[in-house]
């Protein structure tokens, strides 16, 4: 049976196609912090200078609308890596913020180390430009979806792409992803079961 470190490692080496030996220099600049249900892993309105990469868990990230109500942005699994874009990029503080849904294990590397790692590894360096394109892909891939489909078909396209969230994360987060009321969710759930 893998460790959780050797199914991450296959998850990495397999998505990403770097090496063993980039992956133990990824993880040498590196620090494994634990974060509870509920913790802030990185706070609205600050600046984080730090990326993450998920060993177990999940996260949510999420803003305020204009009448307080939070709005649930995107999640974090297994794998995923994660930054606050307009801190790491321009040193602005973060517009959103980042939370752990469950209890959480991370992997923690300074920008400046990141840095500085990509400057002596082409793989990481690879690896890190892979990881931006993906977040643009998905930002797109989130804008057609939420564009062109409707509730059902956003929700079925989360249980097919992501069953972890379906199964761990909160009602109230899950509809507020997909921009519906809890009710609604509960509605369409309902549908699936009676199909």
């Amino acid at each position: 049976m893998q460790t959780i470190r050797e199914e991450l490692k296959s998850l990495l080496l397999n998505n990403y196609q770097i090496g063993a030996a980039d992956f133990e220099q990824l993880l040498s600049i590196s620090k494994r912090v634990r974060f509870d249900k509920g913790g802030i892993i990185i706070e609205a309105e600050k600046v984080s200078d730090e990326i993450f990469l998920v060993e177990s868990g999940l996260t949510r990230a999420y803003f305020w609308d204009a009448k307080g109500n939070e709005v649930t942005e995107c999640f974090g699994v297994c794998g995923d890596f994660f930054a606050s874009m307009f801190s790491y990029f321009k040193g602005e503080p973060s517009f959103l913020q980042y939370e752990a849904v469950t209890n959480m294990v991370l992997y923690t590397i300074k920008q400046s180390e990141l840095e500085n790692l990509c400057r002596q590894s082409l793989a990481i360096s690879n690896l890190f430009r892979t990881i931006c394109i993906e977040q643009l892909y998905c930002l797109e891939r989130k804008c057609k979806i939420f564009g062109k489909d409707d509730a059902l078909n956003r929700y079925i396209s989360l249980i097919k792409e992501r069953p972890q969230i379906v199964k761990e994360v909160p009602l109230k987060h899950i509809a507020s992803y997909l921009g519906i009321t809890q009710q609604s969710l509960s509605r369409l759930r309902a549908s699936l079961k009676n199909v």
